[in-house]
């Protein structure tokens, strides 16, 4: 069946009449091979039978890994179909259809796979053959005290959600995608992740690992699949381009952190069943490197030629047979346990913080790799515009580095390590968030950028210029309102407690850092003016929050004073003296970050 329904079937794969036929059986029995070894290897890592205590069988033993490989695969053509139809279809495309339909059939099959995981989970953990545990609903009950099984109706439930509103014409489609990438997150938390002594690093490049990996292969189908005969091949594939170079990166970072905290010594990568995985699925990333600069050098830009329409069939079809077989080897490494690691953590921080000093703040790094990647796209993506626009003044570019040197330096140094144990430390991270990095990237024009490197209007396709005529009041209301709400309820201890919501907090107040500075800065275009009444007025309502937390925080009540209590790093000042520490960051945010900007709020509207 063809989605454009313009080409018969009969001759939908011509290649199966040529060598391309062969080379195609050639790369499935290449994943089957692949299958076959995982299955050996899961078997031979797994812990020898001992006589008299009960035994899961056979079913379990061989099923187990095989329903995970097809769990990745149908997770990774919903994620990948997903994207073609948000982002790599252009507007009005008929395969922006196809994919959506086809979104649905990996979405089903992920739904089944899910129930079928949950299945030989419980019957793997509680030692239960199948047949048994389905004669038995009781134990398929007690299943939800299984961490590795708890998670499964998350993501079920997700992936319901994703199936419902791709179904939604109305709504965009980077909605689903945005859902189905959530539906793949849950699992981290219960992997090899969980166990790491640098459980904050390991969780995030695990995420960064599967949410890049998904993008990437899931992507490459889908080109393949709905693509590989459209009209629009050559526009599709340059964006594709783009998204694979990104998504090469974010797998090695992601991988190289997974292997920092995970091995205890370079020699684990020979000496243990665990390293042999990882050199293996890092052999199966150097073959794909040399696949994408194939595709870089043969393919993208000269498509339109049908000799190279076929060899983009057949370096894609290459390049998909080493994927499957790297996505194997990931299902056999989850069910490799690591090389036995000294030390652990606390189990509150999830990681070991060195004695508060001040050089600390620069030492004790935590090399994040999702941060890393997230903060290096803006970067790299800047520099090109400013390559592409010809002139553009050095200032802004130095504001817009600055902003980005900002947020790394308070997420990754040890000022990100010491922020949920101290806060004084937390105030300055947050402070950096939403005060001192959004001024300075606003002041970056990256919204005059773009429309310059791109050669459109400043004002066309403006962000926020389908908002309510009311989101001028509401978002920046909003954003000062999370202040208070953050040290006065429950919120702060939430997000300190785990890394993912000390993250997602932390990028809240970023983006409303970037709204409410966006509209005071007055560089880049708005969608709608503002006089310079309103901006005085937000500029002083800024300023007053800030000040408001300073005398908060410096007379009033122990913010979190039990968490802090027991977190707190040696060397660190006593709790009183440390939210009084916190108190004059605020103070010093609003007199030296937020008042010079009173110069810049009469500007004329944007």
């Amino acid at each position: 069946m063809h989605e454009s329904g313009q080409v018969p079937s009969r001759v939908a794969w011509p290649a199966l009449r040529d060598g391309r036929g062969r080379r195609l059986c050639a790369g499935a029995a290449l994943i089957a091979a692949g299958l076959v070894a995982l299955a050996i290897a899961s078997g031979r890592g797994a812990e020898p039978e001992i006589a008299g205590l009960p035994d899961a069988g056979p079913l379990t033993a061989w099923g187990l890994p095989l329903v995970r490989f097809c769990y990745d695969v149908c997770a990774v053509g919903t994620v990948g179909t997903l994207l073609g139809a948000a982002v790599l279809a252009p507007a009005g495309s008929p395969e922006r259809a196809a994919c959506v339909r086809a979104a649905g059939r990996w979405a089903t099959g992920w739904a089944v796979t899910i129930v079928l995981s949950y299945l030989l989970t419980v019957s793997d953990v509680v030692a239960v053959p199948v047949a048994d545990l389905l004669a038995s609903p009781e134990l398929l009950g007690d299943g939800m005290m299984i961490l590795q099984a708890r998670v499964l109706p998350l993501v079920l439930a997700a992936v319901v959600v994703a199936a419902v509103v791709m179904r939604l014409p109305w709504l965009p489609k980077a909605i689903p995608l945005a859902v189905a990438v959530f539906a793949m997150l849950p699992v981290t938390y219960v992997g090899h992740a969980a166990s790491a002594a640098d459980h904050d690093i390991a969780l995030s490049g695990l995420m960064t690992h599967l949410i890049t990996m998904s993008l990437w292969v899931g992507g490459l189908g889908a080109v393949l699949a709905h693509f590989r005969r459209s009209e629009d091949l050559r526009v599709v594939l340059r964006r594709f381009s783009t998204i694979a170079l990104c998504c090469f990166a974010g797998v090695a970072v992601s991988g190289a952190a997974a292997a920092w905290v995970r091995l205890d010594a370079p020699s684990d990568l020979w000496r243990s069943e665990y390293g042999w995985f990882l050199l293996a699925k890092t052999a199966a990333l150097g073959v794909l490197a040399l696949f994408g600069l194939a595709h870089r050098r043969r393919t993208v830009g000269h498509v339109a030629d049908r000799g190279v329409r076929h060899v983009f069939v057949r370096l894609a079809v290459g390049e998909l047979v080493v994927m499957g077989v790297a996505m194997a080897l990931a299902v056999g490494l989850s069910r490799t346990p690591p090389p036995a690691q000294g030390g652990g953590h606390d189990g509150l921080l999830e990681y070991d913080l060195a004695p508060f000093t001040p050089t600390a703040l620069l030492t004790e790094a935590r090399p994040d790799p999702m941060v890393l990647l997230v903060l290096a796209l803006p970067a790299v993506g800047y520099l090109v515009g400013v390559r592409r626009a010809g002139s553009w003044p050095r200032g802004r570019t130095v504001a817009w580095c600055a902003g980005l040197a900002l947020i790394g330096l308070v997420l990754l140094s040890g000022v990100g390590g010491y922020a949920r144990a101290m806060l004084s430390m937390q105030a300055l991270q947050l402070t950096v968030l939403a005060v001192a990095a959004p001024l300075l990237l606003c002041l970056g024009a990256p919204l005059t950028l773009l429309a310059r490197a791109t050669g459109r209007s400043s004002r066309d396709g403006a962000p926020g210029s389908r908002l309510p005529v009311w989101w001028p009041a509401l978002l920046p209301v909003a954003y000062l309102i999370a202040f208070p709400l953050l040290y006065r309820t429950g919120w702060l201890q939430w997000a300190l407690f785990r890394h993912v919501p000390h993250l997602l907090t932390g990028a809240l107040f970023l983006a409303g850092g970037l709204v409410v500075f966006w509209m005071l800065a007055g560089v880049d275009p708005l969608p709608r003016p503002i006089s310079r009444s309103v901006r005085v007025a937000l500029l002083g309502s800024v300023v007053m929050v800030q000040l408001a937390m300073s005398v908060f925080l410096l007379l009033g009540t122990p913010v979190a004073e039990d968490w802090f209590s027991v977190v707190a790093p040696p060397g660190a000042p006593d709790l009183r003296t440390d939210q009084r520490l916190a108190g004059v960051v605020f103070l010093l945010a609003a007199a030296f970050t937020l008042v010079p900007l009173a110069r810049r709020a009469p500007a004329a509207p944007g």
